[in-house]
C-alpha cells in the first residue's frame, strides 16, 4: 500500500480509488479514449439520444468542451448525430454499432475489475460499499 493513503480523507480516498479504477478499465479496453470521452459514451448508453446541451449539462463541462470531444468521438466513429426535425441547430447524438460495442466491452471489463475486487476483499464488503454508495448521503 502507498503510505500517502493512509493520511487523506474519504473524499480523496475515493478519488483515489476512481482514479486507478478508470485507468485500469481504460488500459483493459484498448481504447484510446479520455476520461471525457468515456463519461459522455456512458452519459449516452445510459439516455439514448442526447443533444450538446443536455450532454454539457450531465458532465459539467463547457458546451464549446463538450463540442470539441463530440467531434473527437464522431471521427473516430464512436458517435453520429441524428436529424431532429425542427432543430438545425442542436443535433440529438447517439451511440455509434462501435460505440454500443465499446460501451458493452467496457461493462464486461467493470464487471471483472469487481469480481476482482471481491475475490480479495469479499462479496459481503462489495454489496456493504455498493449499498453506502447509493444511500443519499450527499
Amino acid at each position: 500500500m502507498k503510505e500517502y493513503i493512509l493520511g487523506l480523507n474519504l473524499i480523496d480516498l475515493i478519488s483515489e480509488k476512481h482514479k486507478v479504477l478508470r485507468d485500469k478499465v481504460n488500459v483493459a479496453s484498448g481504447e484510446p479514449l479520455n476520461k471525457t470521452e468515456t463519461h459522455i459514451l456512458a452519459m449516452l448508453e445510459l439516455h439514448g439520444t442526447l443533444s450538446i446541451s443536455e450532454i454539457s449539462r450531465l458532465i459539467s463541462i463547457s458546451r464549446q468542451g463538450t463540442q470539441k470531444t463530440i467531434n473527437n468521438l464522431l471521427a473516430e466513429g464512436y458517435v453520429d448525430t441524428a436529424a431532429k426535425e425542427g432543430n438545425n441547430r442542436d443535433k440529438p447524438i447517439v451511440l455509434t454499432p462501435r460505440g454500443v460495442q465499446v460501451c458493452s466491452s467496457m461493462l464486461e471489463i467493470k464487471q471483472n475489475i469487481e469480481a476482482e475486487i471481491a475475490a480479495k476483499i469479499g462479496r459481503d464488503q462489495v454489496e456493504m460499499l455498493r449499498k453506502l454508495l447509493t444511500e443519499e448521503w450527499l
